[in-house]
């Protein structure tokens, strides 16, 4: 999830654990967790877009092959995943307790801004070592604490992030995300059906009003539908598996907004397949491919393969968050001027400044009190 994009805080509780799924097809007896087998999956998923997006990142910094350039390309799309991923994650832990919106924001709040706040710290001591030449501004200071910082190739951006630490342009994505997900469960107990049909036709309006008028609220909106889709997901496992009936209205939608993408490639014009316009049709493209594979045997076989390995995607998982945010200041950045000596040290580095975060300094925030989630793994 994120990565890596952050999801759940980690739950060791033993024995049975059961939660009830809320909304208007509660059932009246407890939803057994999740099996190990689909949390060996999410935490496969998460560790290998996390270790992905690292190398995607070092391909854009040092000379390689041409073929392996091409096919470590594809780094927004493992964020993507991410999204899913988190959507997927943050239903099947909150959806039955969302109601409590102070405690829910408070859980959310601790997950993602310390370590903003550390990567932010960790990126100013490398620019105080002279290794990134361009100094921070007050706006991209403030961009990225409000989280409203995004990739600058974009149209209508306020900012990029603090002294160009990329990765942290999908967490103004999830903090919006985090910060509508309780509004969209209040219509959703009450309408189902009509809700899941709201939020894609929303994010369809909203990416045709970007087009008009470039934002970030209008982005971000649009991108919503992405991590709703891993919500749905979540929601059909939970009641006995992934269909693709019960995912079809998303994947629906995510067709729509995958074709109005498309149709701004042939407004605003084509630019590069790494570039808006284009961009957002391998985003949203991606993610409705995603759904689908969900939805197929491959899922069952992929959770099979990856039981295997459990251990390991759990370890890597447990600090993808922190490998996410930490990688470019203490890896890319640095490697840009000194080359691939300095790579293998310095990933080493990078792996236990994550661990260090993850497995040591957060443990001592307090958690915010709230009601036993399923258990989900390692976070994200």
């Amino acid at each position: 999830m994120t990565t890596a994009i952050p999801t759940q805080d980690t739950t060791q509780d033993k024995g049975r654990e059961t939660t009830r799924m809320p909304g208007p097809a509660a059932a009246p007896h407890p939803r057994p967790r999740l099996s190990s087998r689909a949390r060996a999956g999410l935490d496969a998923a998460r560790a290998c877009s996390a270790v992905y997006v690292v190398l995607h990142h070092t391909s854009t910094a040092l000379p390689m092959p041409p073929l392996l350039t091409h096919a470590l390309s594809l780094g927004q799309e493992a964020v993507m995943v991410f999204f899913l991923l988190s959507g997927f994650v943050i239903f099947a832990n909150e959806a039955d307790r969302v109601r409590d919106l102070r405690s829910f924001y408070l859980r959310r709040l601790r997950r993602i801004y310390p370590l903003v706040l550390i990567a932010m710290g960790v990126s100013t001591i490398v620019w105080a070592l002279g290794i990134i030449q361009s100094g921070p501004s007050w706006r991209s200071t403030l961009a990225t604490l409000f989280s409203v910082d995004d990739l600058t190739s974009k149209p209508g951006v306020v900012s990029g992030a603090y002294l160009n630490n990329v990765p942290l342009w999908s967490l103004s994505y999830e903090v919006f995300f985090y910060a509508v997900f309780p509004l969209v469960m209040m219509l959703w107990r009450k309408r189902p059906n009509a809700t899941r049909h709201f939020v894609g036709a929303m994010a369809v309006a909203a990416y045709l009003g970007f087009l008009w008028h470039p934002n970030h609220f209008l982005l971000v909106t649009a991108y919503f539908a992405l991590w709703w889709a891993g919500a749905i997901a979540a929601k059909a496992h939970l009641e006995g598996g992934i269909r693709l009936r019960a995912v079809a209205v998303e994947a629906g939608w995510q067709a729509a907004l995958t074709l109005t993408a498309a149709g701004g490639v042939l407004l605003a014009g084509f630019h590069g397949t790494s570039s808006y316009p284009f961009l957002m049709v391998r985003h949203f493209g991606v993610c409705l491919l995603l759904l689908v594979l969900l939805a197929t045997p491959a899922r069952t076989a992929l959770g099979r393969l990856a039981a295997g390995w459990a251990p390991i995607w759990a370890w890597v998982a447990s600090i993808s968050y922190g490998l996410y945010l930490l990688h470019y200041p203490v890896l890319i950045q640095p490697a840009e001027d000194f080359g691939w000596r300095v790579w293998l040290p310095l990933l080493g580095v990078t792996v236990g400044c994550a661990w260090l975060v993850e497995c040591r300094l957060m443990p001592l925030i307090p958690r915010p009190r709230a009601g036993r989630p399923l258990n989900v793994s390692a976070p994200a």
